[in-house]
């Protein structure tokens, strides 16, 4: 198995502090390491470094060279422009193709946080054992409180067992619900979040977007035909139709599989899911700099600056980022719209704060 990390989005939900030239799966949000850091590590064991692609943006292949200093050159993939998550797999697919026909493909995103690495662990064999049996394989993750910010799947007949875990077919995948929908799926013992972690063979990912998306599939083979050549992509794939990988494949895939799971995973997609993974206090302070809290409850600090004190006063349900030239205060029932911030400053001609 090789594993493929996607590590070519902009984070614009975590604005101030992910920003187009640091985005956020480039930040230290848990502990000493980055989101990608992490990423990387938690496959080492399983893999090797020698077993690890990352693709990501040409502005970024610098950082991502020096935080995972152990990867050879060719271990990272370039893409010219960001295209979604379908022409970037589909990129990735190829070129493992033409280097481990047959092997199976772990797709993965850079700024996902897993507690139970060692579930994790046995999960990718189990995905490695359905891949090579044509099954296009995903986490699917048991919910644990009424999300609308994730997509879900539902689960129907058993496959099979494999090392104690059970697999599942994919009946359906279901878009961001409401929020009566999302308390219904929480009842149900039959929908899990879609985690956006993917197993299948090259062949098998490129055979499906070959079917359902020909022009991506068109485009993708005349980088394949020209050996990569830098000229090629650079001139191909920012024409490469922009569309997910859910929406494009998986949706109408026949032959889709699901491990549900737990693994205390969080895709750490705003700034509210910090309160969680974030230790606070009693009043559900949390605060990674010096912070004064007086007749306060439930609020986020994240702060860039060591010395200066961030003193709250008679508040509550707040999320405060403090960057050099940017403040961001916002209510968590709102964090999932800071990028609506990010799509005003590109109007304004604010790029220094992008």
């Amino acid at each position: 198995m090789y594993a493929v990390i996607m590590a070519g989005g902009q984070g614009a939900r975590f604005w101030p502090l992910s920003r187009k030239q640091h985005p956020k799966q480039f930040l230290r949000l848990f502990g000493k390491h980055t989101l990608l850091h992490e990423t990387a590590k938690r496959l080492v064991p399983v893999l090797g470094w020698e077993g690890i692609y990352v693709v990501c943006g040409r502005n970024h292949a610098d950082m991502v060279r020096e935080q995972l200093p152990k990867l050879a050159p060719d271990q990272v993939i370039i893409e010219p422009v960001g295209r979604n998550t379908a022409p970037c797999i589909g990129l990735a697919a190829l070129y493992l193709k033409e280097r481990f026909a047959g092997q199976v493909m772990a797709v993965l995103p850079a700024d996902h946080l897993i507690q139970d690495v060692e579930e994790f662990h046995r999960l990718l064999r189990v995905a490695e054992q359905l891949a090579i049996r044509d099954w296009l394989v995903t986490l699917g993750i048991r919910p644990t409180y009424p999300a609308t910010g994730y997509g879900y799947l539902q689960r129907g007949e058993q496959i099979g067992q494999w090392h104690g875990r059970t697999a599942y077919r994919v009946e359906r995948f279901v878009e961001k619900p409401q929020l009566d929908k999302a308390q219904e799926y929480l009842r149900s013992s039959i929908h899990d979040w879609n985690s956006g972690m993917f197993f299948w063979t090259a062949e098998a990912i490129l055979a499906e977007i070959q079917c359902r998306l020909p022009d991506l599939y068109s485009g993708l083979k005349r980088i394949g035909e020209s050996g990569f050549k830098d000229e090629t992509v650079s001139h191909v794939f920012p024409r490469l139709p922009s569309i997910s990988i859910d929406y494009g494949v998986m949706e109408n895939a026949l032959r889709v599989a699901a491990l549900p799971c737990s693994l205390g995973w969080s895709d750490v997609g705003s700034w509210r899911t910090l309160f969680d993974l974030w230790e606070g206090d009693e009043d559900g302070i949390a605060s990674n700099k010096p912070s004064l809290a007086v007749e306060s409850r439930n609020v986020l600090v994240c702060s860039q600056n060591d010395e200066r004190l961030t003193a709250l006063l008679g508040v509550e349900d707040l999320i405060v980022v403090d960057t050099p030239d940017a403040l961001l205060i916002c209510s968590p029932s709102h964090s999932e719209k800071v990028r609506k911030i990010v799509s005003e400053l590109k109007k304004r001609g604010l790029s220094k704060l992008l």
